[in-house]
């Protein structure tokens, strides 16, 4: 650019090509300004690399270009206190900021010399330009390093922690509920808390429409699902970030046309860059702010994951039901569909050695009938109990295995002890799951091992539940059937995996065989 553009150019414009000039330039500016500030002695900034250097300084730089416009508008005010906040956080004086912010000016003044003749009234103007930004950034940071703004920045800091402390107790508390009713419960009533609000909602998105999941307080959604176009909850979605409305009567949303509706602050859930749904909260006394706008992106996301976890959950849960219908069909075509149809043979063959005054044959084809329905029976028996658990949800884990013991084992002549140490509660889904596998090894005594006895243990702690099988029966190797997922070792396994248990057992060819299972709670 020529000295004589720059002399007829309004001082506006002036500005606007120098901050220009500089930003064409940035990165050779930072370069040969960190360099001056690192060689600087007896300061703070030897004791970092030139690449955390050159961040600061990046920052001190756009601050810089800032003030070339207006340093009283907001973009300037708010880079100002985050560098503020980074110098005092690393314990840097503000005589060693300053220090830094005067050599600036030698960090670009080749950049004038080349750009402007040596000595025109364009490269004073620059310089002039220059210096006056610098001192004025030097009487912001004055301020920005007194004891007003330190307290200022102390309650902020403290007030984010906490608010940091907070969001992680949701979250584990979060993480724990895999019902997805409980923790959309949990997501509103927290949505409120942290935000002041009278009010939440969670919109779940299912195909082209937002669909109210849960709502809680007052006022409440006047629709139970709203279009995701032209509606405030698409646009949420649509743009990726959230939308205030501290005067929403004039738009389209869940609560249109509600009286009571003041305010609404409408937070867009995604996970791993998927729309999932909305999370409304309405009526805070007086406005929603910048802050609450940004807690509740912070809650947003961790909701998302707690939200997407519960489904998941949920769908697992329903896969796991649709494989064990399958496979309790299979056992039933397997054992007692085949042993009816033995049944009726055994019957035939009677009838025909009776026609033939056959009494010795025909009675021992009875007794073959009384053991295949004797069998039959039994296993009718077990494919009920694995049905449906007796009691399970209602009574507990204990409650569940004293009865089958008492209802299959015992019924089967097997002599059968129980056996609990310590009392305590898990979760429904992980006793459903230590249910299955305890069934899985009882059914593998009646109908395999041939035992006389088996023993059942459970041992509560405050860390970690552990259940125990034993039985005298025949045994097995191990280490074949591991390979093969015989004796329904390839199902135990699975379920170990689903509560993230640890599986032992023990057995050896006319030993017996014991399981065990252990998990933390």
């Amino acid at each position: 650019m020529l000295a004589k553009d720059l002399q007829m150019n309004t001082p506006a414009k002036e500005s606007a090509d120098l901050a220009s000039l500089l930003s064409i330039h940035r990165d050779e500016i930072i370069a040969r300004w960190a360099k001056k500030i690192q060689n600087f002695p007896n300061t703070r900034y030897q004791k970092f690399s030139l690449g955390d250097i050159s961040d600061w300084l990046d920052r001190d730089l756009k601050c810089i270009l800032l003030t070339l416009d207006d340093l009283r508008n907001s973009p300037v005010e708010t880079c100002l206190r985050e560098s503020a906040l980074r110098y005092l956080s690393e314990g840097f004086s503000m005589y060693e900021v300053s220090k830094g912010l005067f050599l600036f000016k030698q960090a670009v003044m080749p950049i004038l010399q080349t750009a402007f003749p040596s000595g025109s009234p364009a490269a004073y103007e620059a310089i002039a330009k220059i210096d006056t930004s610098v001192s004025e950034l030097i009487c912001q940071y004055e301020y920005l390093f007194s004891e007003e703004f330190r307290h200022l920045a102390v309650y902020d800091e403290r007030q984010r922690l906490a608010e940091s402390e907070s969001l992680r107790r949701t979250m584990a508390a979060l993480l724990q509920k895999l019902n997805l009713d409980e923790v959309l419960e949990i997501v509103c009533s927290e949505a409120c808390r942290l935000t002041n609000t009278t009010g939440s909602a969670v919109l779940l998105l299912e195909d082209e429409w937002l669909k109210v999941s849960i709502s809680i307080g007052n006022p409440l959604p006047v629709v139970q699902r709203i279009p995701v176009t032209d509606t405030l909850a698409g646009q949420s979605l649509n743009l990726g970030k959230p939308i205030v409305e501290n005067s929403p009567s004039e738009h389209l949303h869940a609560y249109h046309l509600n009286p009571d509706l003041k305010s609404l602050l409408i937070v867009p859930l995604t996970i791993k860059g998927t729309n999932i749904g909305v999370l409304d909260v309405v009526n805070k006394p007086g406005r929603f702010t910048e802050d609450d706008i940004r807690i509740m992106g912070l809650f947003a996301d961790q909701a998302a994951i707690a939200i997407e976890n519960a489904r998941l959950h949920k769908q697992s849960e329903q896969l796991a039901v649709l494989e064990e219908r399958q496979r309790l069909a299979r056992e039933l075509h397997d054992s007692v569909t085949q042993s009816l149809y033995s049944a009726s043979l055994y019957v035939t063959a009677a009838q025909r050695a009776l026609q033939k005054e056959k009494i010795d044959v025909a009675a021992d084809n009875l007794q073959n009938l009384r053991n295949m329905t004797h069998e039959a029976m039994l296993d009718m028996r077990l494919l009920i109990f694995e049905l449906h658990p007796p009691i399970l949800e209602k009574e507990g884990l204990v409650t569940a295995l004293r009865t089958r013991l008492e209802s299959v084992e015992a019924r089967a002549g097997v002599r059968t002890e129980f056996q609990v140490e310590g009392n305590g509660q898990i979760p429904l889904y992980i006793e459903t799951e230590l249910y299955r596998i305890a069934q899985e090894a009882l059914t593998n005594v009646v109908k395999h091992a041939k035992a006389q006895q088996v023993k059942v243990h459970l041992i509560f702690n405050s860390k970690f539940f552990r259940l125990r099988v034993w039985d005298d029966g025949v045994g097995f190797d191990s280490t074949t059937a591991d390979q093969s997922g015989g004796r329904g070792l390839t199902g135990i396994q699975e379920r170990i995996k689903r509560i993230n248990g640890v599986l032992k057992i023990e057995s050896t060819p006319g030993k017996g065989t014991e399981l065990e299972v252990s998990v933390e709670i």
